[in-house]
């Protein structure tokens, strides 16, 4: 029983890694648009009159270091939940 609870509550940590890491284990925070840099020519139809920067955004979410601690937080919580559970259960029964 015990092994199991454990299980149960490393189920959120490793959820929040798997996020963290399937964006590319960012060391900041979320983000909900990403910068997409693109050379226009300045006169159309015309590079070698020169080219400039054009910045498009983007709408797509991009997880930061908040998701592996949101899921150790929530591991923590239901660990602490599972030990009290346990004892209670233990001393009930002796």
């Amino acid at each position: 029983m015990k092994s199991i609870c454990f299980i149960i509550s490393l189920i959120p940590l490793a959820l929040g890694a798997f996020v963290w890491g399937k964006d590319g284990w960012r060391l900041a925070f979320w983000q909900t648009s990403v910068a997409k840099e693109m050379e226009v020519p300045i006169v159309e139809g015309m590079p070698e009159l020169g080219t400039q920067t054009q910045v498009v955004w983007q709408e797509q979410f991009i997880s930061g270091i908040e998701s592996p601690l949101i899921g150790l937080l929530l591991s923590l919580i239901l660990s602490l939940t599972f030990i009290l559970l346990l004892r209670k259960k233990n001393d009930l029964s002796v």
